[in-house]
């Protein structure tokens, strides 16, 4: 008979689960449990963190023990796939708050994780392209920052010998995109045939890489030597075929494109040349735009007439087009205070007659 009851062992407590803490002491031991040595307690502590970073109060208690440092050292070396996956991440989490954008500044985070983006998993390369991208849209420290660590020419470089995966080249265009808000970043990009890069990408079978790539030529050409370089690789018959594309988002970006290489003398002449040579009735195509409801595209649209109506063929061609006249006379007076503008713009270059010069 026994004197106590008699019960098994008890199991042995697993080391890999994370305990949440309360309090004072719960940003600590979760930063500690990330930077364990022990791979089980690292990446379940990792993916708790990417819980707690969406907490505002959370991400600055993390902050402030320096987990940024961390993250940027296990993002661009830890061995262990999962680790990095985990930790890049994070740092896309950190990337969409204004705490954690300082705290990425401050850390060097564009610097440090530069290797990332050779990562042979494909989702850390997608984490890292996201948190660059939050981390320097509209702000122009952050983007000094990626120009500085090079990235323009790591972008193209990645871009130009495809050995990004199509999935990812939008995401890379868009980061190349933010980094010409720098004037050194443009001229980074300019002498790393950044222009080169995007018309061949304007062929894409991706439709969301056609549109990235006209984006991206848009910001190129608002210099005069990206111009001109544009004009000679071939890029507006390239174009005028994508103002027929599926998609709507790409014949917006593409009519972007034409109208900023078109603010050149040499562009608009190079539309009257490609009708004349290959009869691809560019200007006929742009009026025709004109009827789709979308304010962006139809905006982008007015703008390149604008500047190609001051050619004397061109504005032949538009003025003896009654449906385009009659469209153009209703968005001069629609509700849509930009395009109403453009639009009186266009009908002043086509029946004003400026001195012919072209």
């Amino acid at each position: 008979m026994f004197l106590h009851e008699v019960k098994v062992s008890a199991k042995g407590r697993n080391e890999a689960r994370i305990v949440s803490a309360f309090g004072a002491s719960m940003c600590p031991k979760l930063v500690r449990e990330v930077m364990s040595h022990n791979r089980p307690v690292r990446v379940n502590a990792l993916l708790a963190l990417c819980e707690e970073l969406q907490n505002p109060a959370s991400l600055v208690g993390c902050v402030d023990l320096g987990i940024v440092s961390v993250l940027n050292a296990q993002v661009s070396a830890d061995q262990d796939p999962l680790t990095r996956l985990r930790a890049a991440k994070a740092l896309e989490i950190c990337s969409r708050n204004a705490t954690g954008v300082h705290a990425l500044l401050q850390g060097n985070t564009a610097q440090m994780i530069v290797s990332a983006l050779s990562d042979d998993e494909i989702e850390v390369r997608e984490y890292v392209y996201r948190a660059l991208i939050e981390f320097s849209t509209g702000n122009l420290s952050c983007v000094h920052a990626l120009v500085a660590a090079d990235y323009p020419a790591i972008l193209i470089n990645q871009l130009r010998t495809a050995k990004e995966k199509t999935v990812l080249q939008p995401l890379a265009l868009r980061l190349l995109h933010n980094c010409l808000y720098s004037g050194c970043g443009l001229e980074s990009a300019l002498g790393h045939s950044a222009v080169e890069t995007c018309i061949e990408l304007l062929a894409s079978i991706d439709t969301e890489v056609r549109r990235e790539a006209a984006s991206t030529l848009i910001a190129l050409c608002l210099a005069d030597v990206a111009k001109m370089l544009a004009i000679e690789c071939g890029a507006i018959e390239i174009i005028i075929e994508l103002l027929k594309d599926s998609d709507r988002l790409v014949r917006s970006a593409a009519a972007g494109a034409l109208m900023t290489i078109t603010t050149a003398d040499e562009g608009k002449q190079a539309i009257i040349s490609l009708d004349k040579i290959k009869k691809k009735n560019s200007v006929s195509l742009l009026a025709e735009l004109l009827n789709e409801k979308d304010d962006i595209l139809t905006t982008n649209t007015l703008k390149c007439i604008a500047n190609i109506a001051v050619h004397p063929k061109a504005r032949e061609i538009l003025k003896n087009k009654t449906k385009f006249i009659d469209r153009l006379t209703t968005l001069c007076i629609c509700d849509n205070a930009a395009i109403g503008k453009n639009a009186r713009i266009v009908k002043k270059a086509i029946f004003l007659c400026p001195k012919e010069t072209l």
